[in-house]
């Protein structure tokens, strides 16, 4: 003979089994980081990325892509960066030509990602190396954009 306790206590077990079997798949994915995709191109003689400013979540990742008129890399500086954020970002940076400077992407679509995790909110400005000054005259070619961490 079953007591009605033993019922009840196994009704909730079984509950509480499928609350955490329905849950888990939501946990797994809310986990993911979100990827952003910038571009890195050259249009005419304008070296640009696109989107240059983009807003992301801190453990979210940036993918830079080689579009076209490379070499292109992605870079920052130390100073311009949120206090204390430069040790994330070089630790966030692989395979790095100089620290913060990220390698070069020679090859149509190659790419470059950077994972945000450990970035506290701020503002993170970078640029290509090859494409932010004329070799010839030293001016600004600009290519530069914005990472907004909120």
């Amino acid at each position: 003979m079953i007591h009605r306790k033993t019922v009840r206590t196994a009704a909730s077990v079984l509950a509480g089994v499928l609350a955490l079997a329905t849950l888990a798949p939501r946990a797994a994915h809310a986990q993911q980081p979100t990827v952003h995709t910038v571009r890195m191109l050259v249009e005419g003689t304008i070296p640009r990325f696109d989107p240059a400013t983009i807003t992301i979540k801190p453990g979210d990742q940036v993918r830079f892509v080689n579009v076209s008129g490379g070499p292109h890399n992605v870079s920052f500086d130390a100073a311009t960066l949120p206090q204390g954020m430069d040790h994330v970002m070089d630790h966030a940076m692989p395979d790095q030509i100089q620290p913060l400077w990220g390698k070069l992407l020679v090859e149509p679509n190659e790419s470059y990602t950077i994972t945000f995790t450990g970035a506290k909110p701020g503002r993170y400005p970078f640029f290509c190396v090859p494409h932010m000054y004329d070799r010839h005259g030293g001016t600004e070619m600009g290519m530069k954009g914005l990472i907004i961490v909120r």
